[in-house]
């Protein structure tokens, strides 16, 4: 008898132990080792891309807040304002907002609008990825909105911003207002 019970107890516990990962759920076909490389690479770039949109967002809203010491830090040395491409030099660059316009710009949304796009380089500027980050915010009791195109390119492994550029309302119109403004002639 006590044989049969560990039979029994030998077959029910030879499922995997995978937890649904390699493909052991009811009609599910078990992965290939170059699948589940495939997927560990599609989630790593997901997780890439949003680390690049969280930047430009952070960026977006510290230049605006002009909170010099964290809008440089998120920029690269061809990037920054100011008269050379210190830190230093950048921060001194953005003057404090009054207090009236600092209570508007906090209350200012952003957001990451349309799809990343490759750019190539221009001038200073490195190849990278255009990004548009568009400001909404109130003024006079309307919304508006105003949206600035960002090149991203990634430095010893951090995404920083290269390049800024507003975007204006003709560009909308083109195929992509990100390339258009990122490639503008200075």
């Amino acid at each position: 008898m006590a044989v049969a019970a560990a039979s029994v107890l030998m077959v029910a516990g030879c499922s995997s132990s995978s937890g649904g990962k390699e493909g052991d759920k009811p009609g599910e076909k078990p992965r290939s080792a170059g699948e589940r490389q495939a997927q560990e690479y599609r989630d790593a770039a997901k997780k890439d891309r949003a680390k690049m949109l969280e930047v430009a967002v952070a960026y977006q809203k510290a230049d605006g807040l002009h909170d010099g010491e964290a809008a440089c830090r998120l920029m690269t040395e061809a990037g920054r304002h100011g008269s050379d491409a210190s830190l230093e030099s950048c921060v001194k660059f953005y003057m404090p907002l009054k207090p009236d316009a600092r209570e508007s710009e906090e209350k200012s949304s952003y957001s990451v609008t349309g799809d990343p796009v490759e750019v190539p380089p221009i001038g200073d500027h490195q190849a990278g990825t255009g990004v548009m980050v568009t400001r909404q915010y109130l003024l006079e009791g309307r919304t508006k909105y105003y949206r600035t195109a960002l090149r991203m390119v990634k430095v010893r492994g951090a995404w920083l911003v290269d390049q800024e550029e507003e975007i204006y309302d003709s560009e909308m119109k083109h195929s992509s207002p990100v390339f258009s403004a990122l490639m503008r002639s200075h």
